[in-house]
């Protein structure tokens, strides 16, 4: 199975009632999550993510993604750093590119980019940005990624695309790590595959996307089949999880914050259903739900799919008792 790596999905917005991502978070509380990033990189946790929307939240209450990168950037030492992911027409993809070059440069290099064609069409309209059929958006996101490697790699870069057109950019300071911060994109459809194939060097199999179309093992047959044609190797591209994780030291620990939990509303608007039981939070919500023993076993499972970087979203927060019982005993087990 070989070494795993686990990274902390920093929530960003309190879900109770409204979202299962963070269904027991009632109210924003920023000193909160900061005292959770100082344990995080205490416990080993390899990185730290953060969803990029604006409105998910309770009473819509959400803070921006890169504003929150670059806060942990100053806040700890180790550790991977990233969106997951960064919708693609939010920002004007040069922008975005020298984004995540700063971070990359006052981070010491630890930036990731985690980029994707973006899905909350209420709140693209909500804050002005356009939303064009999806085709339009891997387009867009197809583009904005080569405008992003030129500004990484050449100076000064140009780019001419039917959306986006850069001319003359030198991007200096340039990225500290070497060619460029890794490239994450999130999705499990053909076509976002093969931008996989093409561009990236993390997929990240997003939750919603798991839930649509083929079984996840078949998503992999699709995306190597495509790395081959794009001349490169499975070797080339870290598989990345992205999982919720209800882990405590008993069995009656863990039906008591089920209990507290389930009706788990929906993640998304294209997937409006509860996960109303332990099975379906499992097998419909990718859930990780039990003892530590038995959440090793359910990660070991999907490890041996190929995935060896998860980010986890611990459903107990604002507690943090299951972000340190995971890297107690499972982090130091596999």
């Amino acid at each position: 199975m070989g070494d795993l790596t686990f990274e902390w999905m920093v929530p960003t917005f309190p879900g109770k009632g409204v979202h299962r991502d963070a269904p027991l978070y009632e109210q924003l509380d920023w000193h909160r999550t900061k005292g959770g990033i100082v344990l995080a990189e205490q416990l080993g946790y390899d990185g730290f993510w953060a969803p990029d929307h604006f409105t998910l939240g309770v009473d819509e209450a959400e803070l921006e993604v890169w504003t929150v990168l670059s806060t942990i950037a100053g806040m700890t030492e180790t550790g991977a750093l990233g969106p997951l992911v960064s919708a693609v027409l939010y920002r004007n993809p040069a922008l975005l590119g020298k984004m995540a070059t700063t971070l990359d440069v006052t981070s010491d290099g630890r930036a990731v980019l985690g980029i994707g064609a973006g899905w909350h069409e209420e709140e693209h309209r909500a804050y002005g940005y356009e939303f064009p059929p999806i085709d339009e958006r891997i387009e867009r996101l197809d583009e904005a990624i080569r405008l992003i490697k030129a500004m990484w790699n050449d100076t000064p870069a140009s780019f001419e695309g039917d959306y986006y057109q850069i001319d003359a950019v030198t991007n200096n300071p340039p990225p500290v790590q070497d060619p460029h911060p890794p490239i994450l994109i999130g999705g499990g459809g053909p076509e976002m595959l093969r931008l996989v194939a093409r561009h990236a060097d993390v997929w990240n199999v997003e939750i919603t996307a798991r839930n649509r179309g083929p079984p996840t093992e078949e998503k992999i047959e699709h995306l190597e089949r495509y790395l081959e044609a794009e001349g490169r190797s499975p070797d080339d591209v870290e598989y990345s999880w992205l999982g919720h994780c209800l882990i405590a030291d008993s069995e009656r620990r863990v039906e008591e914050l089920l209990d507290r939990i389930l009706p788990i509303p929906s993640a998304s608007p294209d997937q409006e259903f509860e996960l109303t039981t332990a099975d379906e939070a499992r097998e419909r919500g990718d859930y990780f739900i039990g003892t530590p023993a038995e959440v090793a076993e359910q990660i070991e499972a999907v490890a041996d799919m190929g995935f060896e970087r998860f980010q986890l979203m611990f459903v107990d927060y604002p507690s943090l008792d299951g972000l340190g019982l995971f890297a107690d005993e499972v982090m130091t087990e596999m």
